[in-house]
This record gives C-alpha cells, structure tokens and sequence, in this order.
C-alpha cells in the first residue's frame, strides 16, 4: 500500500514557490501540471528490477518541510576571493535560494549565461520554455514529477556556440536547515563547436535529516564537447533521489562523471542518450559506502543512431555494512549500426557484512555493432594486503592503498589535473576517515 503524503506538501506549496519567484503563467502552469502527474502517480513497483533493491517509500516528503524561498542572488562583490581565477563562473544555492551567481566577464559578453531558472524563464522565456522538461519531465517519473513542481533555486547554464572555455563552472547546492526538503534542478545547454567543462557538487553536514530529489536535464549540439562532473557529499542522513539525463546529437561528446560519497539512502538514475552520428560519450562512476549506506545505481547508454561510441567504468568500494545496486544497460536501436558500447561495473568488499549487486543488461536490436561488458564482485585481495604489509605497513594503510589503486584508473581518466586532484582529495578523506 502507498504511504500517504505529509499534509505539510500539496498544491498550496506550488502557488507558494510561484508567487515567491513572479515566475510567469507558462511556467506556473507547468508546476501545476507537474504537481497533478506527482500526486495521480503511484509509487514505483518493487516488482519492476529498477526498484528491486531499494524502497521508493523512503523518498516520500514525510517528515520534512519543503523549502520554497524566492531567488535572491547575491551581489558579486560578495564572491569569494580568488574564484575569478579559477572559474569561468560560479553559482551557490543555499537551502534553496540563489545567493552567489559570478560570470567571467569575457564569458557574459560572449553570450554565456548563468543564472537562476526562475530568472531565465522571465529573461529568456522561448529558450527555457523549449528547453525545459524536455529530457526530464514530469513523465519521466513520480519523483521526477515532484521536483519539476517544487524545485526551488534552480540554475540555468546556457553555453552558445564555437567557444573554448578552459576554465570550470562551479555549481555548490547546500543544505543546512535540519527536516528539510530540497529539490535542485539544472537545465545545461551547450551548443555546437563548443567546449565546457562544469562541476556540480552537492553537499550538508552530517548530522541533519534532509530529502534531496536532484533533476539534471542537458542537451549537447553538434560538435560540442562537455565534461560534466556530480560530486555528492550529502550528509549521512541524507536521502537522496537523483535523476540526470543529457542528450548527445552529430559528433557530440559528454564526459559524465559521477562521485558518490554521502547520504545514507541514495538512488540515482543515470543516462546519455546518443542522438547523432559519430556522438561519443563516457560515464565514470566512483561510489565510495560505508557504515550502513545505501547506494542503487542505474545508468543507461542508448544509441539511438548509428556510428555512435560509448564507454562505462563504474567502481564501487564497500565497508562496514554498506549496499550497493548497480544496473547498466546498453541499448542499440534498430538503426543504430555501426556502434560501439563498452560497460564495465567493478565492486571491492571491504568487510564481510557489506553487499552488492550488479546487473550489466544489453539490448541489441541490430547485428552490426560491437559491445562487451564485464562485472566483478568480490573481497579484497588478502595477498596483496599481506604483500603491503610485509613492506612495514599496517593493515589499514595497506587497504587505503589498495582501495586508491582500484579508484585510479577511473579518477586518472579525468584529464584536468586541478579537478582530478580535488576528486581525490574527497576520496581520499572518506578512505582516511574509515575507522
């Protein structure tokens, strides 16, 4: 039987957030049609193997409080010092509102734009308009519907054509009100001959109970190239629902990241979708678990035409009694000839309490293709631990650097080394905080 809903959510919430925002009547409509989808909709079916392992139940907006602020960007003398060297631009949701926005001025004067989504549907109403929902909608899912009515400080990252921007852009989305529900939302369009690379980290303190539906929605034109990079450091009590989703058109390519360490409930939805020829993408995965942390993980690489390449590394580390699924599915459509599709999911048990799964699926509709996949599961090595330590090392040292050279081939993969050195930093902290 369905859990009912927390009285404290309803449509009363969308008129709320739209008035807050002076967000204009297409816009409020779409939330309230979104709101309509979520609350008709049932919960996922556990039958259904995307939910085999988790309990939709436990993303439900019950005893928390949603957070519905008005944007309120903040001026940009108050950006941090140092950031305009570092960063192409910047933007900050705190609980919700926007309170730091920074665009490089050789950016913004080259077109670039970077601000609230509520924002952008007033200044740029045809752009967001066509744009938003249209890869992830209120169809795509219960809790897909929940965020598109509720999300409150969404940012919008437009990217216009023939650029080289060496330089990141950082998103920080931060939670810090305790029984609170956020709902963050990207809409990130990148158009043809350019390149871009944006970092989107997700993070709370440890000790507040919160509720996190995320939506990234992307579109690639021809041409282009981004790296797209999802930390997540929410804290452990966090429960978190993500959904991310770019599509991929004529000679495109995404780099798509995927850094999972916090929260204690996590369940993620994966995809790149290969719309034109010659579309090349890459999905790295690191999840790092520990205590009694819960990751699902399904992504998905669907080649919708033909001459298209695509490549998966999925890492999981396991200790204490921390879970892990992971489905991966490759789908080559009938049309799709020519294509190559590689998928490889591996998982490192730390202690014997600790679990996972792994499920690689293929759905080859044509003969003219190339694919290959591979999955693992297991301890680690105790010879190599025994090896490590008769080096003079101790036995968590030895795991640390074990653990360290399974991440690497997928971290060293990232070829900017400021970033990957960051990424490591964040891994590195979780492995040396095991006690």
């Amino acid at each position: 039987m369905e859990t009912a809903l927390a009285p404290a959510v309803g449509a009363d919430d969308v008129r709320a957030i739209v008035q807050a925002a002076g967000e204009p009547q297409w816009l409020a409509a779409w939330r309230h049609d979104a709101w309509d989808a979520y609350a008709a909709a049932p919960l996922p079916d556990r039958v259904v193997h995307l939910w085999r392992y988790t309990d939709p139940a436990k993303f439900l907006p019950d005893r928390v409080t949603p957070i519905l602020p008005a944007e309120s960007p903040a001026p940009e003398s108050e950006i941090p010092a140092g950031v305009q060297e570092t960063a192409a631009g910047m933007a900050i949701v705190q609980d919700g509102v926007l309170q730091t926005c920074y665009l490089e001025p050789r950016w913004r004067d080259a077109g670039v734009v970077l601000t609230g989504l509520a924002s952008a549907a007033l200044q740029y109403p045809e752009l967001v308009q066509e744009h938003l929902g249209n890869v992830v909608g209120a169809e795509a899912g219960k809790f897909e519907a929940l965020n598109a009515a509720l999300f409150a400080g969404g940012l919008f990252l437009f990217i216009p054509g023939d650029l080289h921007i060496e330089q990141p852009f950082l998103l920080f989305r931060r939670g810090s009100v305790d029984r609170s529900a956020l709902f963050p939302r990207l809409l990130l369009l990148v158009e043809s001959g350019t390149e871009a690379t944006v970092i989107d980290e997700y993070s709370s303190p440890g000790d507040l109970r919160l509720l996190a539906h995320a939506v990234v929605e992307g579109k690639v034109l021809d041409n282009a190239r981004l790296s797209y990079f999802n930390v997540q450091r929410w804290g452990e009590r966090t429960r978190s629902h993500a959904h991310q989703h770019f599509d991929l058109m004529r000679d495109a390519s995404v780099t798509t990241v995927n850094i999972g360490l916090g929260g204690r409930y996590n369940k993620a939805h994966l995809t790149n979708m290969l719309r034109g020829h010659n579309a090349q993408s890459e999905m790295i995965g690191v999840i790092f678990g520990n205590h009694k942390q819960h990751f699902d993980n399904h992504t998905e690489h669907i080649h919708a035409v033909g001459n298209t390449h695509s490549d998966m590394d999925f890492k999981v580390v396991l200790e204490d009694r921390a879970r892990s699924a992971y489905t991966g599915l490759i789908r080559i459509e009938l049309e799709a000839r020519n294509s190559e599709a590689y998928q490889e999911n591996r998982n490192l048990m730390l202690d014997p309490e600790c679990r996972a799964e792994s499920i690689p699926e293929l759905e080859i509709l044509n003969q003219d293709v190339r694919c290959t996949h591979g999955a693992t599961v297991g301890p680690i090595d105790e010879e190599q631990v025994y090896y490590l330590q008769t080096r003079g090392l101790g036995r968590r040292d030895a795991e640390r650097l074990i653990v360290e050279g399974f991440f690497g081939p997928a971290l060293d993969r990232i070829q900017e080394d400021s970033l990957r050195h960051r990424l490591w930093d964040y891994v590195d902290s979780k492995i040396k905080g095991r006690t």
